[in-house]
């Protein structure tokens, strides 16, 4: 089994890096991948926790782009997180996602519920400040029941959703991870909201750019997407990947790690896709 697509609490996710490790062990997953948002803080503990221990750990990142339609998310496999270029593009985003927060943080005290950065960074451990914080935030106070109340009942809906995020384009989050030496794959690509004929398109756009692959595998996406992305990626000569976005049991309960939602995304084409991602990291390095 291998999951290529998964969060620590170094952004939005519930478990430290070691957890997450030895979760994946646990499972006896071949390969995981850590790919927190704008960030690579937990990076270098992730993989000096896994450089003895029987499983390839993947340095990851997910970046959300900019895009008029939809939502936008790239991955970076095997990046060189040291990357002095990927650090200094990294600190304007966290710069960006502070200043939104701020502006959030406001929002919330309008209505009534009480929050601070403060909480925020102590909730976070004082790394990337993310959605899933407020919301654990909020159930600890009792304001929403649950996780997807904070969502459905505020963070889509105004003024929260007029609270852009800062992001970059995806030509430069391309370039930027080949700068880095990674592997780029358009993540979760359901999200985009694209009709076939849109996405294909919009693939070959990308692949213009330096894409590698698509996330064909992804909890959230039904068989008949993941069949259609799948068909997609070998049309375009991209590799396959896979992904649960896996965050962890408080803020996406539904999605396990390396199986998605109800064993969706486990199937007999891993080891290949595997294989294929390492061989292109090989020829690379």
């Amino acid at each position: 089994m291998i999951d290529l697509h998964a969060h620590t609490n170094g952004s939005d996710g519930d478990k430290t890096p070691e957890e997450l490790i030895d979760l994946a062990i646990s499972k006896k997953m071949k390969a995981l991948a850590i790919t927190d948002h704008d960030t690579t803080a937990s990076l270098k503990r992730a993989i000096e926790y896994a450089k003895d221990k029987d499983i390839i750990l993947v340095p990851g990142i997910e970046f959300g782009a900019e895009v008029k339609k939809g939502e936008m998310h790239i991955l970076g496999l095997f990046i060189d997180y040291k990357n002095k270029k990927l650090n200094d593009k990294l600190q304007y985003l966290i710069d960006g996602r502070n200043e939104r927060n701020e502006k959030f943080v406001k929002e919330f005290n309008k209505i009534g519920f009480n929050v601070t950065m403060e909480e925020l960074e102590e909730v976070s451990g004082g790394k990337a400040i993310g959605k899933p914080h407020f919301t654990k935030i909020f159930l600890q106070k009792g304001y929403i029941k649950e996780a997807e109340e904070a969502y459905a009942k505020y963070f889509r809906k105004s003024p929260f959703l007029d609270i852009k995020r800062c992001a970059y384009e995806p030509k430069e989050i391309i370039e930027l991870i080949k700068e880095a030496n990674g592997t780029v794959i358009l993540a979760h690509p359901q999200s985009l909201k694209l009709n076939e004929q849109e996405l294909r398109k919009k693939i070959k756009e990308l692949k213009s750019y330096g894409l590698d692959g698509l996330e064909c595998y992804h909890s959230k996406q039904t068989p008949e997407e993941m069949k259609l992305f799948r068909k997609i990626a070998l049309e375009n000569n991209l590799l396959i990947s896979k992904g649960s976005d896996y965050h962890g049991p408080i803020t996406k309960p539904d999605i396990e790690l390396g199986t998605g939602i109800n064993n969706n995304i486990v199937n007999d084409e891993e080891d290949e896709i595997l294989e294929k991602i390492l061989n292109r990291y090989a020829v690379i390095n």
